[in-house]
């Protein structure tokens, strides 16, 4: 053997820690790990696209990025993922291919990151193509409304 790999490990982000974006008090805003679960076939509303409050397709989804990182006041985490920017975009294009109605995305975001062979591309077509609208800027808080 000529290498060593050593894995330090990771934590998931605990939401709830930042209460300005109602995680722990509102069911539809969830992680992209839970949406990611939404959104699959083998998932808790059988790939069908449901809010979890009251199991109704949703007319409009935000994401929002960089909770949790890149924010040293809050969270400590002064670094970037460099994967959570493609990771919401593709749950974007997914959730509008999942809508029966003509589905409201907007992903909110400090920097897009898009590092990786034809990343950029798939970016720019998310915009163009599947109307995915791109909003940067840091978000505040959640106000979740019944939509």
């Amino acid at each position: 053997m000529g290498a060593i790999v050593l894995a330090l490990g990771n934590e998931v982000f605990k939401p709830a820690e930042l209460a300005a974006y109602n995680y722990d008090t509102h069911p539809n805003v969830v992680t992209s790990l839970e949406f990611e679960r939404i959104l699959s076939a083998s998932g808790p509303y059988q790939g069908h696209l449901l809010r979890p409050y009251d199991l109704q397709e949703p007319k409009k989804i935000a994401w929002i990025q960089c909770v949790g990182s890149r924010d040293i006041h809050h969270c400590s985490n002064s670094y970037c993922s460099a994967v959570c920017c493609m990771y919401a975009i593709k749950e974007a294009v997914i959730a509008k291919s999942h809508s029966h109605a003509g589905l409201d995305t907007t992903i909110f975001f400090m920097d897009m990151r898009t590092m990786g062979k034809d990343f950029e591309r798939y970016y720019q077509r998310a915009k163009d193509e599947y109307g995915v609208r791109f909003v940067r800027c840091r978000v505040h808080s959640i106000d979740p409304d019944d939509d």
